[in-house]
């Protein structure tokens, strides 16, 4: 099955500020002089959800709530048949457009296919989607390159607190993998492996073992590959709660050595503030959810023009000890000044031309 966004166009008709927008064959049109974007997240309670709907309200604070109608809407936990009947829910109850958040490959094919039938634009986030939909458009962080970061930073601190170049490092590296074969996840381990065979040519990276994504069972997952590997170089793992439970493990158990979270959690945020972690590479979910629904108004007000296809691409923020004291900060005010504190990436990347983005499928794949 294939799905394309390419025969979606949209047209600007003459209004004050953002146009009143209207789709041949969708089920609804816009409310007069106001666009309605739904954004469907996979689950809606932890944090990095929160972050991303957050920077989604942010852009339409920005652009002004009197244009633009955001419904975030999702399951509670992870849900994939509960997010897609979401989906489908919000085309009958009328929408201009939807904000898809993709973290299973191959899930959401199915409900995309219906809602390019019905007329509606998707914009991908998290995760790009499979090479099966055609011309999408995707906005979010290059996996690859925040892997690449986090193990920067790992090596970087190894070589300080051993006092040689890392060429000179030998020793285990454990990874794990709470779900295999999901891009944002495997794309890191990709850049993660390649960093250490360039820099660490003497380590032994093993195979990622499955690191559970329940946190119970992820905590005895890695309990018994740390007790089993106890003088590692280091512990990696592209999952959220696999990292909460390699802190507290490393921790209880007096293991010193580096450690980034990819994911941003509470948590996270006040090991790094304590010195327990080392840094968090964030995949800014705040930018991505802002900068999706920026660009989403931009395409819905291009007169005539097919809807964007391809991917603009939301640098990674990697927060350490010069930062997450303001992170902290800006997340203790409910979030309302998390847009100050990403505003460097926003308006670096907001108005990305939309007629010249490299494809989505480059996401992938490593670079070549």
């Amino acid at each position: 099955m294939s799905v394309s966004n390419s025969t979606v166009k949209w047209l600007k008709l003459p209004a004050a500020g953002l146009a009143a927008l209207a789709m041949a064959g969708a089920p609804a049109t816009a409310q007069e002089d106001k666009i309605t974007i739904s954004l469907i997240q996979i689950l809606t309670v932890q944090e990095w959800a929160s972050e991303l709907a957050d920077g989604a309200r942010a852009a339409v604070a920005d652009i002004g709530e009197d244009k633009v109608e955001l419904r975030v809407q999702g399951p509670a936990g992870f849900e994939l048949a509960k997010q897609a009947q979401v989906a489908l829910n919000e085309v009958e109850r009328g929408t201009d457009a939807v904000i898809l958040s993709n973290v299973a490959p191959g899930a959401m094919i199915e409900p995309a296919a219906i809602l390019a039938d019905r007329g509606v634009p998707v914009t991908w986030v998290v995760s790009a989607p499979p090479d099966e939909v055609e011309n999408a458009f995707y906005v979010g962080a290059n996996a690859y390159a925040t892997g690449e970061a986090g193990v920067n930073l790992i090596l970087d601190a190894l070589e300080a607190q051993h006092g040689v170049p890392a060429a000179e490092l030998s020793g285990e590296v454990v990874q794990g993998l709470c779900v295999p074969g999901l891009p944002v996840l495997t794309q890191r381990i990709a850049a993660i492996e390649a960093t250490l065979a360039e820099r660490v040519p003497n380590a032994t990276v093993l195979r990622p073992f499955d690191s559970k994504l329940d946190l119970t069972q992820s905590y005895a997952a890695w309990n018994q590959a740390i007790q089993k590997y106890p003088n590692a170089l280091f512990y990696s793992d592209p999952c959220e709660d696999a990292n909460k439970n390699i802190q507290k493990i490393r921790m209880d158990d007096g293991i010193d050595v580096p450690q980034v979270y990819y994911d941003n959690p509470e948590i996270a945020r006040e090991a790094l503030k304590d010195g327990e972690v080392t840094a968090i590479v964030s995949s800014n979910r705040f930018t991505e959810g802002y900068v999706a629904v920026w660009a989403t108004v931009r395409a819905l007000m291009n007169e005539g023009e097919d809807f964007p296809v391809g991917w603009i691409e939301v640098p990674h923020k990697v927060i350490d000890q010069s930062n997450v004291e303001s992170y902290i900060a800006a997340w203790n005010e409910d979030g309302t000044n998390l847009r100050e504190f990403f505003d460097e990436e926003i308006l670096a990347v907001r108005d990305t031309p939309l007629d010249t983005l490299r494809p989505a499928s480059d996401y992938n794949r490593p670079p070549e």
